[in-house]
């Protein structure tokens, strides 16, 4: 199993983005362009349907960060 050594105080994929920063760049543009881009959505409805999404997938980090 691959390991990456993250800084503990970065929960979930925190940690990974400030590992690999260049690699972080076009993932976090990629998240903002989704979340906050021209769309039909209202960026809060997109807020919403990802906190929804993150609720179902269980993921601890997005839904109590």
């Amino acid at each position: 199993m691959a390991y990456i050594p993250v800084q503990e105080h970065l929960p979930g994929i925190t940690g990974l983005l400030e590992f690999r920063q260049d690699t972080a760049k076009p993932i976090r543009e990629l998240t903002q362009f989704i979340l906050r881009g021209e769309n039909s959505l209202t960026p809060a409805e997109r807020e919403l349907i990802a906190t929804a999404v993150s609720g179902g997938n269980e993921c601890k980090f997005c839904t109590t960060a």
